[in-house]
């Protein structure tokens, strides 16, 4: 419990200026990935808008922070975290459809399906999940048995074991039934948000050319991340106006989420315990370079404790 103390207070955590340069290695290689002479314009025009809206970009600079943990430069993972934000991009466009979220507010923008019209965002979505491969694939500096690992990564994270069955699980199941223990909610938050952080993790390890056992840590951490980081949005979402979360008010009223279930203050301790959890899976997990990872996981702890504590 030291730990989950230690991230809450801010000791340690990631110095904001490093993560900001990080997220701007990011934006510009999104960018430069679907430039506006892209076609067909109007589609590249909707990705454009669900991609580079301003998001966190934390899955990303995951990846580049494992790949960096190992020893390696960060920029040799750029392209698998670009594919991580690929994916979250698309399934954020496919959660905010009206036979979904039906949401109109994302990231501070009026969501793509509204702007373009449900079609062009499905084509989104589909296009976006497929590019992310297609990058991956043509990562030529990685040897091939580790793009092949990557790929096997992301694919299990978008199917039926993350992302899909996951929000399959929300959209069958009502506020009544669906994850009555916090077992059962940690399981979908596993899905939704853990296996994504996990694969990013790893990811960036494969990248690096990592070992099996500091691969195996990067998937641990990315969970554990994954976990105390939807806890926390959990909270925020139901405590917070848009100005704040940017995205529609109300979103998770009825349902079965941590805060329901452990209230406000059970749902952030809970949160500040993964989080706590996900720093020192990182500060063991070894690796030639900084430890920067259990940096980040206190950052998101101070930064989410400060936003549920106002």
């Amino acid at each position: 419990m030291a730990v989950a103390e230690s991230a809450a207070s801010g000791i340690g955590a990631l110095d904001p200026r490093r993560l900001g340069d990080l997220k701007s290695l990011v934006d510009a290689r999104l960018e430069a990935l679907f430039h506006e002479e892209r076609d067909p314009p109007r589609l590249i025009c909707a990705i454009r808008h669900g991609l580079l809206s301003p998001g966190k970009r934390l899955r990303p600079i995951i990846a580049l922070l494992s790949c960096e943990q190992w020893g390696s430069e960060p920029e040799l993972a750029l392209d698998v975290a670009c594919a991580v934000e690929m994916v979250h991009a698309a399934s954020l466009i496919m959660d905010d459809l009206p036979a979904m979220d039906d949401a109109r507010l994302r990231r501070g923008c009026v969501t793509t399906h509204v702007v373009f019209g449900e079609g062009t965002g499905m084509l989104a979505t589909i296009t976006l999940m497929n590019e992310a491969f297609r990058v991956i694939s043509d990562m030529k500096h990685v040897p091939a048995e580790r793009r092949l690992r990557c790929v096997a990564y992301l694919a299990k994270a978008i199917g039926p074991d993350g992302l899909a069955g996951g929000q399959e699980k929300d959209i069958t199941c009502d506020g009544k039934n669906a994850g009555k223990t916090l077992a059962e909610m940690e399981l979908r938050h596993r899905q939704k948000t853990g296996a994504l952080f996990a694969a990013a993790a790893a990811m960036g390890a494969e990248t690096a050319c990592a070992d099996a056992d500091f691969v195996e840590a990067m998937r641990d951490y990315g969970d554990a991340l994954g976990l105390g980081y939807q806890a926390f949005d959990d909270v925020i979402d139901c405590a917070a106006p848009s100005e704040v979360t940017g995205k529609d008010e109300g979103q998770d009223e009825g349902k079965s989420t941590v805060v329901s279930l452990l209230g406000r203050d059970g749902a952030s301790n809970a949160a500040s315990v993964w989080l706590g959890r996900a720093a020192a899976i990182a500060d063991a997990a070894g690796g030639r370079g900084p430890r920067s990872l259990s940096g980040l996981a206190r950052f998101v702890n101070a930064n989410f404790s400060a936003i549920t504590a106002s």
